[in-house]
């Protein structure tokens, strides 16, 4: 049996997902060791890629993994030196955070290792442009949450009608864009998407990169440079995400709505804190497991608002509310059908939406329907996703290398 190598993060998300997939593999019978990147230099945590043998595995689970960076100047990323199998497994933007110029060169080495590597994805577009960029071994996998299935509490007893936790602004809180083409491109749809939470953004930003490539008479070999500037242009919307949330709650108008983390600017040691209006409480940052279960569960309606990566995954946001006992009402996804059948009822496309059903469902009389509804959903997601049946896709991936 191959070793697999994971390794730990300083994000508590991708702690989570990193640890939480390392015992499901352990589980399926391999030998996983854990990689801590803080106990290595830049050349010793080279030499120790390049000493594995060639039939060991390096799982991925995030683009911060230190496995997917590289050295200074033209050096190599990490990766390329492993001599052994990749796996690359994408829960976030697929070049989220990266300057076109890195995001394409990053493209480019994917495209050294694609005959000993595989990427697993929650999103489609990935997917696609992983493809387009002549990357074969790419398919789309669920999201997944760690937590175990727990009783819901009554709404009688919950300590909040509605609650976010998570990261919003203020609209204003944006940045701002040199080129006024892309701004209103970018303006325009985000407008649409907050009339309509449904509404994609890729086909339209793709439309406008190939207009601007056509415009440039695009000479030699572009495919790569194109999907690098749709990617980067995705990620100023991500960037966006904060605010877009924060208008959103604002205009639905909730009466008892309470903000856990808010203001992101704790985290780059920034004394600001911009809130929210429309009566809306708010709270610090919750990172700890066990307390942030419990808002979940002590809240009637817990909201999701998808960052604007993505267009048609359901992050686990949406897992981890319904396993905790409470109840998510989430923007709506295209991939939320696919991982339950009660999509319809926890979903919204816009604020007036979102006002109704957290009326409903914090109403006692309607305490029946509400509990039926978490059972429900928490049945399918531990039926239609979770890490079992990640593992099982790495595994697959593992065997067409």
């Amino acid at each position: 049996m191959s070793i697999v190598f994971l390794e730990e993060s300083p994000t508590p998300i991708y702690a989570r997902i990193s640890k939480a997939l390392g015992i499901q593999l352990v589980k399926q019978g391999h030998e996983v060791m854990m990689v801590k990147p803080s106990g290595f230099s830049v050349d010793s945590y080279r030499a120790f890629l390049q000493s594995r043998r060639g039939d060991s595995v390096y799982v991925s689970t995030a683009e911060s993994n230190i496995l997917q960076q590289k050295g200074e100047g033209l050096a190599p990323y990490f990766f390329e030196d492993f001599p052994g199998k990749l796996i690359f497994i994408h829960q976030d933007a697929l070049l989220g955070g990266l300057s076109f110029e890195n995001g394409l060169a990053k493209l480019h080495a994917w495209r050294r290792v694609a005959s000993r590597s595989a990427h697993l994805c929650i999103e489609p577009d990935s997917v696609a442009a992983l493809k387009g960029a002549g990357i074969s071994r790419a398919s789309l996998v669920p999201h997944a949450s760690e937590f175990v299935p727990a009783d819901c509490l009554p709404v009688g007893q919950c300590r909040h009608g509605a609650s976010f936790v998570g990261h919003a602004l203020p609209w204003g809180f944006q940045p701002v864009l040199a080129h006024s083409g892309l701004s209103m491109l970018v303006e325009g749809l985000m407008l649409q998407r907050a009339c309509m939470l449904d509404t994609a953004l890729h086909a339209p930003v793709t439309e406008w990169v190939e207009r601007c490539a056509r415009a440039f008479g695009d000479p030699g070999d572009t495919v790569a440079a194109r999907i690098a500037h749709v990617h980067w242009i995705r990620h100023q919307f991500n960037l966006r995400s904060m605010a877009f949330r924060g208008r959103l709650l604002e205009e639905a108008q909730l009466p008892d709505l309470t903000v856990y983390g808010g203001d992101p600017a704790y985290l780059h040691r920034v004394e600001r804190r911009a809130t929210l209006g429309a009566g809306i409480r708010h709270e610090p940052a919750v990172h700890d497991e066990v307390a942030v279960q419990a808002i979940y569960r002590g809240t009637a309606c817990s909201i999701n608002i998808t960052s604007l990566q993505f267009d048609h995954a359901v992050v686990n946001r949406v897992h981890d509310v319904f396993m905790s006992g409470g109840l998510c009402l989430t923007d709506a996804r295209p991939g939320l059908s696919e991982l339950t059948r009660e999509h319809a009822e926890i979903s919204w496309r816009d604020p007036a939406e979102l006002r109704e059903k957290v009326r409903y469902f914090s109403d006692p009389r309607h305490e029946a329907s509400r509990q039926r509804l978490i059972r429900a959903v928490q049945a399918d997601v531990m039926q239609r996703s979770g890490y079992p049946i990640l593992a099982a896709e790495i595994e697959g991936a593992l065997a067409q290398i």
